[in-house]
């Protein structure tokens, strides 16, 4: 199938005003629209106001999902009082030997934090193919056995990936910023009772009791210790974050 590299200009959206929140819907939709036209959504970076794709399917398939998600997008930024007009996506057609790069290109839209390499920003796929985070708007297993990930990293100019999980005992990080990392590692807000799981035992790893994680959560203790009872599989994936500066910037 066609592989395309496309940017989707989102000039005028005024990202800054709805931060997080704005990026993680473009994203799902993207995702949503994407899966119903039998595309792959193979991966994806900001560049400031605009969403750098690579997606691969038929050429009626990419436009298709490329309008839906401009049009649900407009619609949800219409409800916050924001006129949003975005500009034809430019779309450029991607040969099968040129995936590895283009994922890059992808992975290097981002420039607020490039110095601190591919890991350091939120805003592409990198993390998930790397596997430092498992989100809805994303499937990683899309570029397994077409993508060496350690070679995307070289590429993107990433230094070493993390050693030494988990990270040494010492100071407790705040419960606000353990639920800031559960939440980045899931894709999801920290108000999206999706992300408390992981954080429950997130936060008892790093040594707070059952009581103060039931106070941060405003559930009960009982509660808190019936999810400590349950299984997380993400849970080396927020220890990495916690342990390295460049998975430090959270949405």
């Amino acid at each position: 199938m066609p592989v395309e590299r496309v940017v989707v200009d989102l000039a005028g959206a005024r990202m800054g005003l709805v931060g997080a929140m704005f990026r993680y819907g473009v994203l799902q939709r993207m995702r949503r629209c994407s899966d119903r036209r039998e595309v792959a959504f193979l991966a994806f970076g900001f560049e400031g106001e605009a969403l750098r794709v690579v997606l691969e399917g038929s050429t009626h398939g990419i436009g298709n999902a490329l309008r839906g998600a401009k049009v649900g997008t407009v619609r949800a930024l219409d409800r916050w009082g924001i006129d949003l007009r975005p500009s034809p996506a430019v779309r450029i057609a991607v040969g099968d030997c040129d995936l590895l790069q283009a994922v890059a290109w992808a992975h290097r839209a981002p420039r607020l934090h490039a110095r601190r390499g591919p890991l350091g920003s939120p805003w592409t796929s990198h993390r998930d193919v790397l596997g430092f985070r498992s989100a809805p708007f994303y499937d990683p297993s899309l570029l397994h056995g077409r993508v060496d990930p350690r070679r995307l990293h070289a590429i993107c100019g990433g230094r070493p990936l993390p050693r030494g999980w988990p990270p040494p005992p010492g100071e407790r990080e705040r419960l606000t910023l353990l639920l800031q990392v559960a939440a980045a590692v899931l894709g999801v807000l920290p108000a999206d009772r999706r992300c408390f799981r992981l954080f429950v035992h997130l936060a008892r790893l790093r040594g707070w009791d059952t009581r103060a994680i039931a106070e941060a959560l405003a559930l009960t203790r009982r509660r808190v210790r019936q999810m400590l009872g349950e299984s997380v599989e993400e849970l080396q994936m927020a220890l990495a974050m916690i342990s390295d500066i460049r998975l430090g910037v959270l949405p």
